[in-house]
């Protein structure tokens, strides 16, 4: 009996690296880009926004100009 607790035990742990669990980047890195990319869209939402209903002030801002 002991032996087959032990088998059950084993077959759910998964193998760590040695490092101990991985970076900063294995951990976070999906919501990073997740965030990254929804900021995106959020300014070129803006950026159309304004393009369209010809708003001077938002196209003035430093991340439109030339």
């Amino acid at each position: 009996m002991p032996m087959e607790e032990k088998k059950k035990e084993k077959v759910g742990l998964e193998k760590q690296p040695a490092g101990g669990g991985g970076g900063f980047f294995d951990k976070y890195g999906a919501t990073i880009l997740l965030v990254v990319l929804v900021m995106y869209v959020i300014v070129l939402g803006i950026g159309t926004f304004a393009e369209v209903f010809k708003i001077q002030s938002i196209l003035d801002w430093w991340i439109w100009r030339p």
